[in-house]
């Protein structure tokens, strides 16, 4: 019996049964492929790690080989239980160009983005894999390169390098993509290119070029360690946490975390749906119910009716659900996969299938929650049509006579609307839900593409930033004088174009320092302003350094060294020590949050620099950034010149192209959920007024009339959820998002938003798309005939 009603049952409402079905099979697919993939990811880059046998410590140094002083420390430091050093060299524009390139034969300029240098494949620290995850060796003549240097530059295996050095060169076959655990993240700006010990031996041995050096560090007492390798003061690039390098794959698993929170939002919209669903179904079928207890069938015996029925429709959902999980997960994980070694093995279908079940449990019980208004039903309101005796009076809040000019069926919608809040109460609720779908992350979006993002990476705002392919030659000098008249004559170059300019670099030290305690030194990037007349940086707090000896310090950094604002810190070099007064504390986004920041006029020893930003250029303009970069590019046309918004993504691993992909694929999952609840509803509600449209009709009213009226409905609830989560999206994406920015340094960002874009377009795309399913769902009036009359209670 249980089996035919069921049967019966879902044919009788089978839109609104398959709209359901729907919401459940795309939250199951959602849920069980994002889950899975966060875990795999998660495991992957532990494993990743392993396999590749990421150190304790990561230091690049420049120095000539055997001779650099920290391989003499690290051969006798008691508390170094191994250690490896790899021999490279940093090359320079003019040392690799492309030979052939198949997918753009034209290209020959290759493009380096960050710091990239040619070595030998490693065997020990820091091993490199191709792409299938497996060890390789590379034969004379043949090259391997990292998967984002060979997506810059358009090249695949096949392809044909040249690299020179002092007048030598030689071209490479490229026989790999590489998979570079330790270097391969996209926020890591130092790649790696590898050639034969052979190749190398010929090209770099007996080079008087200074050569960079790449060592790998374990030691059994960390704190010990770092104490007696900072009393040394080695001149180094940069030294590197390993546990860093795993912080360093966060956008990896930041879309993970995403699609994580939409398998939520479609979740509790499927329950919502659920709810406004047997909730009807309940109103509906008050006879049967009212005519089941008077034959003495229980409660739970008439629960049990409906809760068979939305456990087929789960059991069902979630099965095709977890079919679309598998290749979905796939399709998610194949971009991972350029970056990472991931294991099959740890990928389980046990995780989809637990998704999948536990959405079916939570349907149970939430369904099971849902019918308790079995209980309110009688057998005498089965007799009565619905009624039991009482009287009802229906508040009309709208009053036509001061609505003159209103159309009769916006009137009519607005007034169902108010008089009948909570009928709409769920629909609202939805659209609410997908209106921060898409805000949220769109603000994210608008955040990382505003010019002012660079001000968050402890950078002044310009007009471009020029990369001139040769700023790692300034590295090499013993003072900034050459960078200085570069700077200078670059201002020069655009005076003469009629462009008046300011033109500025940021130089990077790595100097060991300390606070409060002289035992605990600390190496960060120190940065220093080299050509403005004025530094404009943000601060959380206090003031920007001024004074020769003043300092602003990252909260990370301030909190370890132990420093406040008026507290010193402590320069150690190696012939002396300076003090800087803590004037600011400020936030950035580079080397995750920490570093300091040195007034323009501070003498920090030039010999302890490690890196340049690019070149920054400031132009008096009207203007647009778009606009004067186009017009840069003729004056300089050998350099790579950006925008701060395209410097910022570079810097950031283009998560700026990820995430837009990302907002796309959730614009359309809510355009879909909004059709989706929108013929629900539009079916449900015609379904319930067939009497009351039939009155209509008889009394005049066109069909035209009646469609208007039907679909205004929905609009009108819709304005309101958007108007309402365009409110909540503010404070929710500080909560959200938030965080996310904090984990890699922007404690304090400000998160913008185009209103154009997030209060206008998109909303109007919502309204045309939802307004055009409900008027076509509206259609139904047509069939409604005045016989029907007869059905109002």
């Amino acid at each position: 019996m249980l089996l035919h009603i069921l049967k019966k049952d879902l044919k009788r409402k089978r839109t609104m049964n398959v709209v359901l079905l729907l919401f459940i099979t795309m939250a199951t697919t959602f849920l069980a492929s994002s889950v899975n993939n966060l875990i795999t990811i998660q495991g992957a880059v532990d494993s990743f790690l392993r396999m590749a046998k990421t150190p304790d410590l990561i230091i690049l140094e420049v120095g000539e080989g055997e001779k650099a002083p920290i391989w003499g420390f690290l051969e006798n430091c008691e508390y170094v239980t191994e250690y490896d050093v790899y021999d490279m060299h940093t090359l320079m524009d003019d040392e690799i160009e492309i030979v052939s390139c198949a997918l753009v034969p034209e290209k020959h300029g290759y493009e380096k983005g960050n710091t990239v240098s040619v070595g030998t494949v490693p065997d020990n620290f820091m091993k490199v894999f191709d792409e299938e995850g497996n060890p390789f060796v590379l034969g004379p003549g043949e090259a391997a390169l990292p998967s984002q240097q060979a997506q810059a530059n358009d090249l695949q295996t096949g392809d044909i390098l040249k690299i020179s050095c002092e007048g030598k060169s030689k071209e490479f076959t490229v026989k790999t993509i590489v998979k570079d655990a330790v270097f391969g993240s996209q926020y890591m700006g130092f790649k790696r290119i590898f050639i034969s010990e052979e190749d190398y031996d010929w090209l770099y041995k007996d080079a008087a070029a200074v050569h960079t050096l790449l060592y790998g560090v374990n030691y059994s007492d960390k704190e010990a360690f770092t104490t007696e390798f900072n009393k040394n003061n080695f001149q180094v690039i940069s030294s590197i946490d390993g546990s860093i390098v795993r912080m360093c794959y966060v956008f990896d698993m930041l879309i993970a975390g995403i699609l994580i929170v939409v398998s939520i939002c479609l979740i509790l919209i499927s329950f919502l749906i659920l709810r406004f669903t047997i909730v009807f179904t309940l109103q509906e079928d008050y006879k049967e119910i009212g005519v089941m207890k008077a034959i003495g069938i229980r409660d739970i015996s008439i629960k049990g009716i409906y809760l068979l029925k939305y456990f087929a429709i789960a059991v069902l959902g979630a099965a095709a659900g977890l079919g679309f999980s598998l290749p979905f997960e796939k399709l998610l994980l194949s971009q991972t996969m350029t970056n990472l070694v991931v294991d099959e093995v740890e990928s389980k279908v046990q995780i989809n299938m637990f998704c999948a079940v536990a959405i079916i449990l939570i349907v149970l019980l939430f369904c099971y929650s849902s019918t308790g208004k079995v209980k309110k039903y009688t057998a005498i309101e089965a007799i009565r049509n619905g009624g039991n005796g009482e009287r009802y009076t229906v508040r009309n809040l709208l009053r036509l006579h001061k609505r003159k000019r209103m159309p009769s069926f916006v009137y009519m919608a607005a007034n169902d609307v108010i008089s009948n809040r909570k009928r709409y109460l769920v629909l609202a609720l939805i659209f609410c839900l997908g209106t921060l779908l898409i805000l949220i992350p769109l603000k994210a979006i608008h955040t990382l593409e505003d010019k002012d993002i660079i001000r968050t990476f402890a950078l002044q705002s310009s007009s471009v930033f020029i990369d001139t392919g040769g700023l790692e030659n300034y590295v090499m000098e013993k003072d900034n004088s050459l960078l200085t008249s570069e700077l200078n004559e670059m201002k020069e170059i655009l005076s003469e174009h009629g462009l008046e300019a300011e033109v500025w670099i940021e130089m990077m030290y790595s100097v060991p320092c300390y606070g409060d305690d002289p035992e605990k030194l600390y190496t960060y990037f120190t940065a220093q302003q080299l050509g403005r007349d004025e530094d404009d940086y943000d601060v959380i707090e206090g003031k920007v350094p001024v004074l020769p000896n003043e300092v602003m310090v990252t909260e990370a950094s301030a909190k370890e060294l132990g420093v406040e604002i008026g507290d010193t810190v402590y320069y150690q070099y190696a012939d002396r020590v300076d003090e800087f007064l803590v004037t600011g504390i400020y936030q950035t986004m580079m080397n995750m949050g920490k570093g300091l920041h040195v007034s323009k006029n501070a003498e920090i020893a030039y010999s302890y620099l490690s890196g340049l930003m690019g070149i920054q250029v400031e132009i008096d303009s009207d203007l647009e950034d778009e606009e004067i970069k186009e017009q840069l590019q003729k004056v300089f046309s050998d350099y790579e010149i950006d925008t701060c918004s395209e410097h910022a993504n570079s810097m950031t691993g283009d998560v700026q192209d990820q995430l837009g992909s990302v907002q796309l694929l959730i614009v359309g999952v809510v355009l879909f959920i909004n059709i989706m609840i929108t013929v629900l509803t539009m079916k449900t509600l015609i379904t319930r007024e067939r009497g009351e449209i039939a009155m209509l009709k008889s009394i005049g009213f066109s069909d035209k009339t009646l469609k208007g009226w039907q679909s205004t409905r929905i609009l009108l609830v819709l304005c309101a959820a958007i108007f309402l989560g365009a409110l909540l999206s503010g404070p929710l994406s500080s909560v959200t998002l938030g965080p996310i920015f904090a984990m890699m340094g922007g404690t304090n960002i400000k998160l913008i938003t185009r209103p154009l874009e997030a209060y206008v377009i998109y909303p109007l795309i919502m309204l045309a798309v939802t307004g055009l399913a409900a008027y076509l769902c509206a259609n139904e009036v047509k069939k409604v005939e005045l016989k029907e009359i007869n059905t109002i209670e």
